[in-house]
């Protein structure tokens, strides 16, 4: 049979052209019946469940201390020395409040002044007087005050809690008036107050002066910002006679406090003044009656400081910025 002929003498097809006829198309769809049920989704073990929640959990984890390093913190208020305000009463060794906020109209203007009472041998009371506009315009000490009876069940132990801005000293030094949350100096470090809050009244440079009740700096009465003009700071500051901790760049002298049996008829150390050193802040609480601050244990270096408060976010009802 000669070659690419059929037996009927029709020539021969090439492969190719035959399979065109016999063998689907590549891209023909099956046919309905040939496809068959479609296919169901694995079922999730309990493995897969726990795995998506663990990846989820250690994503939020770590966008959490992301933000707690650098970005905001919260922080629990732990004493009164920023009062009034930041009010933090204080509790004793057994951890019982012994102090309680109280807010009733002491001066009869008809707006309700903040009144902390603290326990002891007898009550103490520290009276912080609001105006019509409610602002605190001044303070007094005071164990002659009748407290009515609706106001004492009304008693408190308060402790504000803050929000704190931790990357605004990135783009902006530290300003007079900010309050900052810092490492407490080595001198001072106590395990159980490892952190404190002050407000800054001193920059690297300046001259720093009390003229009761009134601040100073490089000779001039600060003013600006406002605040400043509604705290009443005092010169007095501790008892004793120095602590070697205490820097030579703080000026003191011991004198007798001016209302014998207050506090005790011993000398009290007065503050004069302070030179705030290159990288340092000096740094006072506005309750200057009643705190613990850089007249006593010298400047904050730059380094402590963790950031400034901007938000008091409890008590709900003092809901809003700080300043």
């Amino acid at each position: 049979m000669a070659e690419g002929k059929t037996k009927q003498g029709k020539p021969a097809l090439p492969d190719k052209a035959k399979s065109s006829k016999t063998a689907p198309a590549e891209n023909a769809r099956p046919s309905t019946a040939e496809a068959g049920p479609p296919a169901q989704p694995a079922a999730r073990t309990v493995l897969g469940v726990v795995r998506e929640w663990s990846d989820a959990l250690v994503i939020a984890f770590l966008l959490a201390m992301f933000i707690r390093t650098f970005v905001v913190e919260l922080f629990k208020i732990p004493s009164g020395s920023m009062t009034p305000t930041l009010v933090g009463t204080s509790a004793d060794a057994l951890g019982r409040a012994d102090e309680y906020a109280l807010e009733w109209d002491v001066d009869g203007n008809g707006v309700d002044d903040l009144v902390l009472k603290r326990l002891g041998r007898g009550p103490r009371y520290h009276v912080f007087y609001r105006n019509e506009r409610h602002e605190f315009v001044g303070n007094e000490e005071t164990h002659d005050l009748h407290e009515p009876l609706e106001v004492r069940r009304k008693a408190r132990a308060r402790n504000d809690r803050i929000v704190v801005n931790k990357f605004l000293y990135w783009f902006r030094p530290p300003r007079r008036g900010d309050i900052v949350v810092f490492r407490v100096p080595p001198c001072i470090y106590e395990p159980e107050k490892p952190i404190y809050i002050k407000r800054v009244v001193g920059r690297p440079g300046e001259v720093v002066e009390i003229r009761e009740p009134h601040l100073y700096v490089n000779g001039r009465r600060v003013t600006e910002p406002e605040v400043f003009e509604r705290i009443q700071y005092v010169n007095y500051f501790g008892t004793g006679n120095g602590e070697p901790y205490r820097p030579d760049y703080i000026e003191w002298h011991l004198q007798k406090y001016p209302r014998p049996g207050w506090y005790g008829s011993g000398p009290w150390e007065w503050f004069d003044r302070a030179t705030v050193p290159a990288g340092h802040y000096l740094v006072f609480g506005d309750n200057s009656k009643s705190s613990k601050d850089s007249r006593d244990w010298g400047a904050v270096p730059e380094a402590n400081l963790k950031g400034t408060a901007i938000l008091r976010y409890w008590p709900w009802d003092t809901f809003g910025r700080l300043r």
